[in-house]
């Protein structure tokens, strides 16, 4: 696969400077964050001030001005860190987004354990759970820069409320413009034989990694991008593999394991699915990045184990 090289920057950087490049000349676009820093924001606090809206440390409150904006004809964007956006508002997206089915597009920096020194109060690590039990919401995850750039782009016009859960660190590149379509909102990076590998966000990078650790086995990549609303295109991809491994840094509640699971069993798939993700009983652990990964059994080293037990 033919990478753009391009395609290596922050994803928060991506959102923000694509956003930018449509603001310009939009005046209806807004950003709103909670008293957020960053190089990239200074593009509108200075060049087009009118259009960007520090709303402070107040997560209910930035959901409804961006409501009550939205309801105004403006095209608004929230962004913020995502642990605290998505759980001290739950009752805001729900109610004044959801419920209204107004187009607010929310981009959560810090998803999984991208901010895990600062402890459990950081961790974005039950965000889909939670917002995929909302009516109306639209889920993305992408897995480096230009997929955010990509995702921006279409959710400059979407109808519907949207969340895009952002890494706080830098992803490693893996698309070009021409294999990322956001209509499937799945890419098969490496075609498997009998396994695959399916991730998410930052973890699809280490899932082409151990794929090509144990090469001879010939285990597939899929990369989700957008998990909810859930692409029906995704059965004719999977249903040829016998095992599926879902990768994530996400509780093993709620998130793509679960709905991948959920979505197997409706179509009565021959598929068994195992869940690498984050247990309940060390999620909120404390530590590096690294650290919290070996507490829960998805860095490499131990992935490949487990892999190459349920495979051998």
């Amino acid at each position: 696969m033919k990478i753009n090289k391009q395609n290596n920057k922050f994803q928060r950087d991506a959102f923000i400077d694509t956003l930018f490049q449509y603001a310009k000349k939009d005046k209806k676009i807004l950003l709103l964050s909670n008293d957020q820093g960053a190089i990239a924001l200074d593009n509108f606090r200075e060049k087009i001030p009118n259009q960007y809206i520090n709303v402070g440390v107040s997560e209910q409150n930035i959901i409804g001005v961006a409501a009550g904006l939205t309801k105004e004809g403006f095209n608004c964007f929230v962004y913020s860190i995502a642990s605290f956006i998505i759980n001290r508002a739950i009752e805001q997206i729900k109610i004044d987004l959801c419920n209204m089915k107004l187009p607010v597009k929310i981009f959560g920096v810090g998803s999984g354990y991208s901010y895990a020194v600062d402890g459990p109060t950081h961790h974005a690590t039950e965000d889909i759970g939670l917002l995929n039990l909302m009516p109306n919401m639209e889920i993305f995850s992408p897995s480096d820069s230009l997929s955010v750039e990509m995702i921006v782009k279409s959710l400059i016009k979407t109808s519907s409320p949207a969340y895009v859960r952002l890494d706080r660190e830098m992803c490693s590149p893996i698309y070009n413009k021409s294999n990322f379509d956001l209509k499937n909102g799945f890419s098969e990076l490496v075609k498997g034989n009998r396994y695959c590998i399916i991730s998410t966000g930052k973890m699809s990078s280490t899932a082409l990694n151990i794929s090509k650790e144990i090469k001879k086995y010939k285990l597939g990549v899929i990369d989700i991008y957008k998990i909810k609303p859930f692409s029906e295109k995704f059965l004719h991809k999977i249903k040829k593999y016998k095992k599926i491994f879902c990768l994530e840094e996400h509780n093993e509640i709620g998130g793509i394991g679960s709905i991948i699971s959920d979505f197997i069993h409706d179509k009565r798939l021959n598929t068994d699915v195992i869940k690498l993700s984050l247990k309940q009983k060390t999620i909120f652990g404390y530590g590096s990045r690294d650290i919290l990964h070996k507490k829960n059994l998805i860095d490499p080293k131990q992935l490949i184990k487990i892999i190459l037990k349920e495979i051998t």
